[in-house]
């Protein structure tokens, strides 16, 4: 096969590889080793679709001692000179989303990730599934 006709698939695969719309997800997790029992949410955080979207996902209680916290951040702008080979390659995010799970004061669970668009409800289901599978669904692996 000539170089000629490879030339289309390696920019096709080129710009596949290159734009993706986040990174991959940082999960931590502490010991716990059996399911969670239930989830309320924390009231800190402000009011906002995205909590409305997770609320329509899970039936909270308040009386529960596991709290889910919903943060995020849009349009994130970095002046930093520090960020520049980033900010150049497209490579900076341009938001971050966590779910991040409490027993008391401690944390149990972390779910980060930075995200190359907004941050959507799409976003927080797909971390929200992610939480589930390693929370309350099936016990958490040391």
């Amino acid at each position: 096969m000539k170089i000629k006709n490879l030339i289309p698939l390696i920019i096709t695969l080129s710009l596949l590889t290159s734009c993706q719309e986040r990174a991959e997800p940082i999960i931590k997790k502490s010991s716990v080793t059996t399911p969670i029992p239930c989830l309320k949410l924390s009231t800190l955080q402000r009011k906002s679709e995205l909590t409305k979207n997770l609320q329509e996902l899970y039936p909270f209680k308040k009386s529960c001692d596991y709290t889910l916290t919903l943060s995020y951040k849009k349009d994130i702008l970095c002046n930093s000179s520090y960020n520049v080979t980033m900010k150049t390659t497209g490579k900076f995010p341009k938001s971050f989303l966590k779910l991040e799970v409490h027993e008391g004061l401690t944390s149990i669970y972390s779910y980060y990730v930075d995200l190359y668009s907004n941050v959507e409800n799409d976003d927080v289901v797909e971390g929200f599934q992610q939480l589930k599978r390693d929370l309350l669904s099936s016990p958490i692996e040391r």
